[in-house]
């Protein structure tokens, strides 16, 4: 890892511009492939999909990946890339194949394998933080998947709705160029200070990207 930034913010709106902007910067710099993002699911990012739904950008250069999946139809409100297709694919210029759901763990990392060049190197993540420590599907706990896999089959704990997940691994997170890590709310400060500091007992704890680290806290939910 090469930087950790730690930046705080007055709201959710404040935080997801920033975010978008850090987004707009990176897929205008690129150049030659597309810029490979992934994207959270859960309520955390839907400021951040407002934000970039809002801006007029090269979209053809995006190629957009889920963190992780609910094992629900891409129709059911539960399905992360069902909401991501409703609050920000479908208002903007985004060509449809340049879309990757999550159809299964093999098929994603099958994916992922593809339009990296084998190398398994997303440019960018955006993730959210659990209450518990979670981020994507990887839950503080749960068995880590075995050798170098990227995308996994996962479990959420019991109590927690749909329990069945794809997720990225570790793995894949940490090869990515640069990771964001999302919080908001009064109720995720203490856990977003332990995967600030890098606490190995929450997987938010163990992000280690081979590039920057941002981890953006809003004080509101």
């Amino acid at each position: 890892m090469k930087r950790r930034v730690v930046k705080r913010f007055s709201s959710p709106e404040a935080l997801a511009a920033w975010a978008a902007a850090l987004f707009e910067r990176t897929l205008r710099a690129k150049r030659g492939r597309p810029l490979l993002t992934a994207l959270p699911g859960g309520r955390t990012p839907l400021p951040l999909f407002d934000s970039l739904a809002a801006m007029t950008l090269p979209w053809e250069n995006a190629v957009f990946f889920m963190s992780d999946e609910r094992v629900v139809p891409f129709s059911s409100p539960k399905s992360n890339f069902g909401a991501a297709r409703r609050e920000f694919f479908s208002r903007t210029g985004i060509p449809r194949a340049n879309l990757r759901p999550a159809l299964s763990a093999t098929a994603l990392e099958k994916a992922i394998l593809k339009d990296t060049g084998g190398t398994g190197r997303l440019d960018l993540v955006f993730l959210g933080l659990g209450e518990d420590g979670h981020t994507a599907s990887l839950f503080p706990g749960a068995r880590a998947p075995r050798g170098k896999s990227l995308a996994a089959a996962a479990e959420a704990p019991p109590g927690i709705t749909p329990r069945k997940r794809i997720t990225l691994t570790l793995e894949a997170l940490n090869r990515a160029g640069t990771v964001v890590l999302m919080a908001a709310g009064p109720a995720k400060k203490e856990v977003f200070r332990r995967a600030a500091a890098g606490d190995k007992e929450l997987p938010a704890g163990r992000l280690r990207p081979r590039g920057e680290l941002y981890l953006l806290f809003s004080e509101k939910d």
